[in-house]
């Protein structure tokens, strides 16, 4: 309360008792005994009002005690399951539930992960995936400004996303082994290298890597199957001091279509795991092949990237050529131009004249006036000045069916600064992101011109988001699909077709198996009313079932779970339209789970010793717990915070007036003074 404050409440006192004194003593002359209970009460009512009048700020102080956070993350993949270690987690999970110590200490949070992480509900440890560095992301976004230890309840094995050894994390992590932690010797294939297309007539290379963990010197044989045929074998050795190996050998393609193998080692005496000395595999022979031109002025390794992508469809061959180059551009379904200048004037003349279609990739080296004058689809007004622009997915983008492969962890691509101007109609795919502020103007974009289809990217460096979708997927394969369908939509100018499926030949058990459709009306636009259904034929059982799909976007999406490891076959159809499509797939036994003979001890020792922390195995949930109530590094805070109170919200002295006035009034009443 300031000083002002204080000097009107004393005068209001003052004033108070002189109103008081001025009507029973002065006034009145009647010296009644109950004349200072009178003047009291008088008093009280006055001084009580006049607070009010005034209304001063009551300061008030309130202590608040914020408890440090614990970030409790458990694996729910089926290794667990595999170690039969899940009944230990669940009562690892209960220790710490009922514990009221450390319940006190701490704010508990709870999350369970496998590929993605969620809050705790229930453990079922059915998870086909594990990804330990994502908990590790989600975690230092949520508790940033947090003390918020980790404890981690996992076998340390992963198979998905960046390797979380070599995470900066900056709390202390705190693992918790789970799995068999004693040593076993095992043979195993560890990784198997083929390309999924191959020409008919041809022969298709193949390479394996395999790791052996033992004393003993050893040797087994490792043979290939298509089918029961056996079509390749060779003899291994494997010893302490050779304890990898990789091998490479090349197949027949003598038959069209889809053709399963497995790859086999014969496990060794006494062998733990024989689950990964197997693998299985599936070529697809084709005997036709689409020709992308890649027209450039010079080298850049986007157009090693785009290469890459583009030929791991099999079904497409790459040439690259500088501008100059002889050519002749009716052997091409598409041609890329990549960032054109004044050079490429002759290319624009060829491509109007025969009806080709174009993929225009820009950059730092484009000269956009010439561009700008050369084609009509769109412009750019530029001023000297270059800009990074970071890629955003349109979830909304019709044209065809893609997805978000996690443009949002990509890095920008550079281009002119300028804004951008399309002439004719045209759908973003991808918007640009300047800094933080995110835009809807186009990054990448599709259009349709006079019967000829064309894309253009507006940046160079793409091919960091090839190596981008490698280290969050460690495959190719989201990236290159997403530049395939952008290649398959170019190199067709097909339009009777009105509806499209996107599906794999083959699925491993682990896979999310997920039918894509997109239908269009009679007027090839998008229709988001339709009823689209799939009618799915297990070839070995005539099983049939049917699943409606759900609109999903701009496309139409079915999820097939519970189903065997079998060869499949389905039809989709369209509720009151004479429209069908049909395809098959093959459902292969794998469990990237199960691959694993021992937890990984050694890599959860490591992120504990570089967070700080410390190692523990499931069965010491005591130790975690007592250690965790003694640790001094993780204290409750108390927060002081200074709160002002109006006078006027307090309640109780309007009350103090009513009854004090009141009472004054009975016993005059009483007294006979009124």
């Amino acid at each position: 309360m300031n000083t002002i404050n204080l000097l009107y409440i004393i005068g209001a006192a003052i004033i108070a008792l002189l109103i008081a004194v001025f009507h029973y003593y002065y006034k009145v002359k009647n010296k009644e005994k109950v004349r200072p209970v009178l003047t009291f009460l008088r008093f009280l009512s006055v001084f009580s009002l006049l607070l009010l009048l005034i209304n001063p700020k009551i300061e008030q102080e309130e202590i608040e005690t914020i408890k440090p956070k614990l970030v409790v993350a458990v694996d729910n993949s089926s290794s667990i399951k595999y170690f039969d270690e899940q009944t230990k987690v669940i009562d690892f999970v209960e220790d710490l539930k009922l514990n009221k110590e450390i319940n006190n200490k701490f704010d508990i949070d709870y999350f369970s992960f496998s590929g993605d992480i969620e809050p705790l509900d229930s453990l079922k440890f059915n998870k086909l995936q594990t990804n330990i560095s994502k908990p590790f992301k989600q975690f230092a976004e949520l508790y940033k400004n947090t003390i918020a230890p980790v404890i981690l309840i996992s076998d340390g094995n992963q198979t998905l996303g960046a390797d979380y050894e070599y995470l900066n994390y900056k709390q202390p992590v705190f693992p918790v082994v789970v799995g068999d932690t004693t040593y076993h010797s095992d043979l195993r294939i560890t990784q198997l290298n083929v390309n999924r297309y191959t020409y008919l007539n041809n022969k298709f290379p193949v390479e394996l890597f395999f790791n052996y963990d033992g004393e003993n010197s050893i040797s087994s044989n490792f043979s290939i199957y298509k089918g029961n045929l056996k079509v390749f074998s060779k003899n291994l050795s494997f010893s302490k001091t050779q304890s990898s190996q990789n091998i490479s050998f090349h197949l027949p393609a003598n038959e069209t279509g889809i053709h399963y193998y497995t790859a086999k080692i014969e496990p060794i005496i006494n062998e733990k795991n024989t689950i990964n000395n197997s693998k299985n595999f599936v070529v697809e022979v084709i005997d036709e092949q689409a020709k992308i031109l890649i027209l450039t002025s010079f080298l850049h390794p986007d157009i090693g990237s785009l290469k890459e992508s583009i030929e791991s469809n099999k079904q497409r061959k790459v040439v690259i050529k500088r501008i100059g180059s002889e050519l002749n551009l009716e052997e091409y379904q598409l041609v890329i131009l990549y960032q054109p200048t004044k050079a490429f004037n002759a290319i624009f003349k060829e491509l109007e004249i025969q009806k080709l279609n174009s993929f225009i990739i820009t950059g730092s080296k484009t000269d956009w006036n010439f561009l700008n004058l050369v084609q009509s689809n769109f412009s750019r007004n530029v001023i000297n000045q270059k800009e990074n622009y970071n890629p955003v997915f349109n979830n909304a983008f019709s044209t065809f069916v893609t997805e978000d492969i996690g443009f949002n962890e990509f890095s920008p691509v550079l281009d002119a600064f300028g804004e951008v101007n399309f002439k004719i109609p045209y759908e973003s795919l991808l918007f640009q992101k300047i800094g933080n502020y995110s835009t809807e103007k186009p990054l990448l974009a599709t259009y349709e011109n006079n019967d000829r289809r064309g894309a253009v990217l507006f940046g160079e460096n793409s091919w960091r988001w090839r190596m981008t979708s490698k280290l969050e997927s460690q495959s190719y394969i989201d990236y290159d699909n997403f530049i395939s369908k952008i290649v398959q939509y170019l190199s067709s100018n097909n339009q009777t077709k009105r509806l499209y499926i996107d599906y794999n030949a083959f699925y491993f058990s682990n896979d999310e198996i997920k039918i894509i459709a997109n239908y269009m009306d009679k007027n090839y636009m998008f229709d988001s009313n339709a009823s689209l259904w799939l009618t799915l034929k297990n070839r070995g059982t005539n099983a049939v079932k049917r699943y409606p799909f759900s609109l999903n976007g701009n496309s139409y999406a079915v999820v097939l779970s519970g189903l065997k490891n079998d060869d499949y076959d389905f039809s989709v159809t369209v509720e009151n339209q004479n429209v069908l499509e049909k395809g098959s797939f093959k459902i292969l036994e794998y469990d990237v789970e199960q691959q694993f003979t021992n937890a990984n001890v050694s890599k959860l020792s490591k992120i504990s010793q570089k967070s700080d922390g410390s190692i523990y195995f499931i069965n010491d949930s005591k130790s975690v717990i007592e250690n965790f109530i003694s640790d001094q590094r993780f204290k409750s805070i108390q927060k002081t915070q200074t709160k002002y109170n109006s006078l006027i919200d307090w309640k109780w002295l309007l009350g103090l007036i009513v009854v004090s006035l009141s009472i004054e009034w009975f016993i005059r009443k009483y007294k006979g003074l009124i």
